[in-house]
């Protein structure tokens, strides 16, 4: 579904990212481990079309999409559900996730968004109670589950999630990893950023580590648990 090939990037003159390929096939999971500054974020970025200085390619079905605009990248099946969550804390529930459904409102498809909505209450049912509450006064588990119901107003097929359990408690991430499942048995293609690399590795079928810009360990998420290296440098083990 997604390859990236050789892509680069930086930030004025530190480089960030250095020729990183990575594959997502359709309906998989692929977790991205690494440590903090190592271009996790960076990588998810240039894909959703947030970062335009870049070099190597972004292919997505087979379309180059390298120098796509974000709303393009969006309109053709990619959503992302940032670090920090970042709702709009001064809106509603309700209104962060219509601002997911941009899309369907510019084509004044409000059936769409109403059937979406729905889908995206019997989800998360707790934000269906709180629809009409102030993003901000959220939990931080609530909040993430509203980052990611406001990505999936979209419809996407490929959902980028940048470091969804950061922050919250035990047992938050648990719920959280939980719908990450459900989403992918349902037939979402999901690219993971994390750096809760146990748990990353347990729920993905491939897995890549990203350290300093290069992907250093590339392969199936069951081998790289029982890598001698990761164990050592991220699972404490």
């Amino acid at each position: 579904m997604l390859k990236v090939e050789r892509l680069s990037a930086s930030y004025r003159s530190i480089a960030a990212l250095k020729g990183v390929t990575v594959r997502v096939p359709i309906g998989k999971v692929v977790s991205i481990i690494g440590t903090n500054g190592a271009g996790k974020s960076t990588l998810l970025k240039c894909i959703s079309g947030l970062i335009e200085e870049k070099t190597g390619r972004i292919l997505y079905k087979g379309q180059d999409i390298s120098n796509f605009p974000a709303h393009r990248i969006v309109a053709l099946g990619i959503s992302q559900v940032p670090e920090g969550r970042q709702v709009f804390g001064d809106l509603t529930v309700q209104d962060n996730i219509n601002l997911g459904a941009y899309l369907s409102f510019r084509r004044r498809d409000r059936a769409e968004v109403r059937k979406r909505t729905r889908e995206i209450y019997t989800m998360f049912g707790i934000l269906e109670k709180r629809s009409k509450q102030i993003a901000g006064t959220l939990s931080g588990g609530e909040q993430q589950m509203l980052a990611i119901a406001r990505a999936l107003m979209g419809d996407p097929e490929l959902l980028m999630m940048d470091e969804p359990s950061m922050g919250l408690a035990p047992l938050i991430v648990k719920d959280i990893f939980n719908v990450i499942k459900t989403l992918n048995s349902s037939g979402t293609t999901i690219l993971l950023v994390e750096q809760n690399a146990r748990a990353a590795l347990h729920i993905a079928h491939h897995a890549c580590v990203l350290e300093t810009g290069k992907i250093v360990l590339d392969g199936p998420a069951a081998e790289l648990l029982e890598n001698p290296r990761v164990k050592k440098a991220y699972l404490g083990a």
